[in-house]
């Protein structure tokens, strides 16, 4: 990764502050701390919105001006106070999949994941002044606390906005830099109650493979994933024109079980899905030794940009990208030439027992309480079957063990996207958040648990916990 110029150099460049002044500032911050904007800003050597300009090209995000922004109070519901004072952040845009979050840091990677596993929404980190931004979270929770009823926060400098123009607020973004793709995150150390031997497992269900051992023996088999109706037949169409057969899904969990069932040569995937979002389905065909072979192609209309293009094959391992709309001819084309190039081998057929043996194995490890062998048991099974709930499930409770709360999450996360009805998972995920302070995703999970209690004091249980919350 190319390393980040220093703000006040960029400022310099701009021909915003001179050198002499960039040394007032840096002899000032020696002296009393801060970070050097917040130092420039306060010395007024430089203006708020050469500040954020500055900041935006250093980080590579876009750059939010607070004071000139109209923040919808029901947003900030979808963080806690605390956690927001603590990681200095503030949700100031919520939509159907996505939070735009105001930081300080969008470097701060474990900040994002956390709400990002929390929401279930893809996070758009926006820089912006971190003095400044702490001002503005305390009274924007507040104002939500004192008087909801007033709707939005607005920045001192926002008056002359009209809201009939933006009846859902206003963000005053200065750049257009595309926030980066999320990441896996990293581990963190939290002391738990959740008691990992007390955790029962599920029996593993294994699929017979019937599928021949070679597709190429087969007429060429794509599928086609997206939620919206017209898209498909559209697709459905340019395909069997070119004498593909053509299999559907609209939901993620229906694409998973076609792909697990059907064993396409090659998924059509738009990255915007219910349920289980498109990048995450890539990931998983992409990174399983059994489906790892099919050609993965993703479509959509909110990501733009070659530069995300490229990031979502390399983080996500997806063989291309094309944005809404795309024109269907070069699609084709594509398609024909990852199939001509991405038949199955031979020795990439995997016995499906040997998910079996992997999971075995894990657990016995898992109840001999070897903890770190026992997780990678079952990140082999998961590699095997990446579609089995229960791997997904018995390796979250190994990561658990081995502290690595995110990881967990992650793992319990996917056990109820592909399961969603398993207690002892959602029982899991709704104790976790609940530490965590996060109460609603927690309320939520309880009363997905309490509705699929597997007996009467199972359901006693979680709602003693539900009445403690409510």
């Amino acid at each position: 990764m190319k390393p980040k110029l220093p703000i006040g150099k960029i400022l310099i460049k701009k021909n915003r502050i001179s050198s002499k002044q960039l040394d007032d500032a840096l002899q000032r911050q020696q002296k009393h701390g801060g970070k050097i904007a917040s130092n420039l800003m306060d010395m007024g050597l430089a203006g708020e919105e050469d500040l954020l300009m500055a900041l935006g090209e250093q980080m590579g995000v876009p750059a939010i001006d607070l004071s000139r922004s109209i923040i919808p109070l029901e947003a900030l519901d979808l963080v806690p106070a605390q956690v927001a004072e603590e990681s200095v952040v503030l949700p100031v845009k919520v939509e159907a999949n996505r939070v735009v979050l105001a930081m300080g840091n969008p470097d701060d990677q474990q900040t994002i994941d956390e709400i990002k596993f929390i929401t279930g929404k893809k996070v758009d980190p926006y820089v912006t002044l971190e003095a400044k931004l702490k001002n503005v979270l305390r009274e924007a929770y507040a104002l939500r606390d004192r008087d909801r009823s007033v709707g939005f926060y607005r920045g001192e400098r926002s008056a002359g906005t009209d809201m009939e123009k933006h009846p859902n607020g206003y963000l005053a973004i200065l750049s257009e830099h595309l926030p980066e793709v999320e990441v896996v995150p990293d581990e963190e150390g939290i002391n738990l109650e959740i008691v990992p031997e007390e955790q029962e497992y599920l029996e593993l269900e294994i699929i017979p493979d019937d599928s021949p051992t070679d597709l190429r023996i087969k007429s060429h088999t794509v599928l086609v994933v997206d939620d919206e109706p017209n898209i498909v037949s559209l697709l459905e169409k340019a395909l069997t024109t070119e004498n593909f057969k053509v299999l559907k899904a609209y939901r993620g969990l229906e694409a998973l079980q076609v792909v697990k069932v059907d064993q396409p040569n090659l998924v059509i995937l738009d990255a915007m899905l219910p349920e289980i979002h498109g990048f995450e389905i890539c990931r998983k065909i992409k990174s399983s030794k059994r489906f790892g072979h099919i050609p993965v192609i993703m479509i959509s209309a909110i990501y733009r940009g070659w530069r995300f293009a490229e990031d979502v094959k390399k983080l996500y391992g997806a063989d291309d990208y094309f944005e809404k709309p795309f024109r269907i001819v070069p699609l084709m084309r594509r398609v024909q030439e990852l199939l001509d190039i991405g038949p199955l081998k031979v020795e990439n057929e995997i016995n499906p027992q040997a998910a079996q043996i992997s999971y075995n194995k894990g657990v016995s490890l898992y109840k001999a309480k070897n903890y770190l062998d026992a997780e990678i048991a079952l990140k082999e099974a998961c590699e095997h079957d990446p579609f089995n709930p229960n791997i997904h499930f018995a390796l979250a409770n190994a990561m658990l063990a081995n502290n690595k709360i995110f990881d967990a999450i992650r793992e319990y996360e996917q056990t109820i996207e592909l399961k969603p009805d398993l207690f002892l998972p959602l029982k899991s995920l709704a104790i976790l958040y609940q530490k965590k302070g996060f109460k609603n995703k927690a309320i939520e999970m309880w009363e997905r648990a309490l509705r699929c209690s597997p007996q009467e004091s199972a359901r006693q249980e979680v709602r003693k916990y539900l009445l403690q919350l409510l």
